[in-house]
């Protein structure tokens, strides 16, 4: 697709183009792309920003390959990976971000009193008893 439609499916079928923030995230990219395929990212010429607005501050770039023309990004992996502009009507494979969905976490403060038990509430068994039961009220 070219950059523009790339950019349209991503944002309606998952977040938005690919946003490649360090080395890790560019081997990630490239780990999931057929080697010597190049694929749009979602870093455009437009005030060289992340097509979800936010700053660019890693770049991979490939000196051979970069135009001031282009107003578009890929990533090349025939050259390990590294960026090159391109003119965004070219088609091109794309990578989308993945929705992620956040993780709750939930703190509950439980206050044990002994009245008179034989339970050792120091024993792991005891305790795995009294979290599956703390657990199994959370459910309900």
């Amino acid at each position: 697709m070219w950059w523009s439609d790339a950019q349209s499916y991503c944002r309606e079928h998952h977040t938005d183009l690919a946003n490649v923030r360090n080395m890790e995230e560019n081997q990630m990219v490239q780990n999931l792309i057929p080697s010597g395929d190049r694929i749009w990212i979602g870093l455009s010429i437009d005030g060289w920003k992340w097509s979800d607005g936010s700053d660019s501050s890693f770049t991979d770039w490939n000196p051979m390959k970069t135009k001031r023309s282009a107003e578009c990004v890929a990533a090349d992996f025939s050259a390990d990976g590294q960026w090159e502009t391109l003119d965004c009507n070219v088609k091109s494979a794309f990578i989308c971000n993945i929705d992620v969905v956040p993780v709750a976490k939930r703190v509950v403060k439980v206050r044990l009193e002994k009245r008179s038990s034989s339970l050792d509430l120091n024993d792991p068994v005891v305790m795995e008893d009294l979290l599956k039961k703390v657990h199994l009220s959370q459910i309900k």
